[in-house]
């Protein structure tokens, strides 16, 4: 065997370093576009969740806005509680379920003329003899002044509209 020249070492050794500094930098190249890629990826998945709220957002306010001008517009529902109840108890005698339930607060209309056209004649009835006499009995304001409640003998709660008439919440 035969011993290396010492030009064959030092080329060896200057192809050995270069073979090491270009493995490196390819190495030093992948770490580089796998991060730039991952902070892409954050930076989009970021951007995304932004935008996605952003309209949310827009649409909820859209919708806000709305049920805020229909509010706004109701004026169907007297000054006081019980003037508003005088009123829907004379809508449900006259048989005028529609006129009735819109004493009731905008989301709550359909359900009640739902259940004026699913109910009996009798229960209505019986319904209309305890609001005749809640009518007559003493109820509460809330500490705001904008719910007003009556527990006796049945519980009927009111909310005061923007214009200042009072709509039935629940019966």
């Amino acid at each position: 065997m035969e011993i290396p020249k010492i030009e064959d070492q030092k080329s060896l050794k200057k192809n050995y370093w270069k073979f090491v500094k270009r493995f490196f930098l390819i190495i030093i190249g992948i770490v580089s576009l796998y991060a730039f890629g991952l902070w892409g990826w954050i930076v989009y998945d970021q951007w995304d969740k932004k935008t996605t709220a952003q309209i949310e957002y827009q649409k909820i306010q859209i919708m806000l806005d709305e049920a805020n001008r229909n509010v706004a517009a109701d004026t169907y529902g007297g000054k006081t509680p019980q003037e508003t109840l005088q009123m829907y108890i004379d809508a449900v005698e006259k048989g005028n379920f529609e006129l009735a339930s819109k004493y009731f607060i905008l989301p709550n209309q359909k359900k009640e003329l739902e259940s004026f056209e699913k109910n009996k004649k009798e229960n209505i009835n019986f319904l209309l003899n305890y609001l005749k006499q809640t009518i007559k009995s003493t109820g509460y304001f809330s500490s705001d002044k904008k719910i007003y409640t009556f527990e006796k003998p049945i519980f009927i709660e009111f909310e005061i509209y923007p214009k200042g008439i009072w709509k039935i919440m629940e019966i």
